[in-house]
């Protein structure tokens, strides 16, 4: 069986804000898998556990938790992830109520709307981007955000 072992350090989120400083928000991350357990009733339940060895095929859940620790409300507040290269991006997953998602297929220096991601095609022209090709998520998060207010930011992915 082939196992891969996964790190945390393979994820780093960008926090980036204006209307506050990047400083008044504390963000932490996490790199967990989805299983599919069977309780003692017989039903299904997912569950979350540790990503520390993903075997290929498997569901891994990204999440940043975040935290607006300044002393007044924030706005404008911008959160990015990268998608790591040994994982497939799940379609829908990083859909979230009060954020604008945007994607990026070259390296986060460019985000669109998932429906207009497009790359050059071989012959001229250009393609519709596919999940293998999104290389960053962003977030930009209605606000304003409460003081002292918690929420997170999530996507899924498989592992190629």
């Amino acid at each position: 069986m082939f196992i891969r072992r996964f790190s945390i350090l393979a994820l780093s989120a960008a926090v980036l804000a204006s209307g506050i400083s990047a400083s008044a928000l504390t963000a932490t991350q996490k790199v967990e898998k989805e299983i599919t357990i069977q309780q003692a009733d017989g039903t299904m339940a997912t569950q979350l556990v540790s990503a520390a060895e993903v075997t290929p095929g498997e569901k891994i859940v990204y999440t940043v938790a975040y935290t607006n620790d300044s002393a007044e409300p924030a706005t404008d507040i911008v959160l990015a992830m990268p998608v790591p290269a040994d994982v497939r991006y799940l379609e829908g997953s990083a859909d979230r109520a009060g954020a604008v998602v945007l994607y990026s297929v070259d390296g986060g220096a460019s985000f669109v709307e998932r429906d207009a991601l497009a790359l050059p095609a071989v012959g001229g022209g250009t393609r519709a981007a596919n999940s293998d090709d999104i290389t960053h998520i962003q977030w930009r998060i209605a606000g304003p955000v409460p003081v002292g207010t918690s929420d997170e930011i999530t996507f899924k992915a498989r592992l190629k």
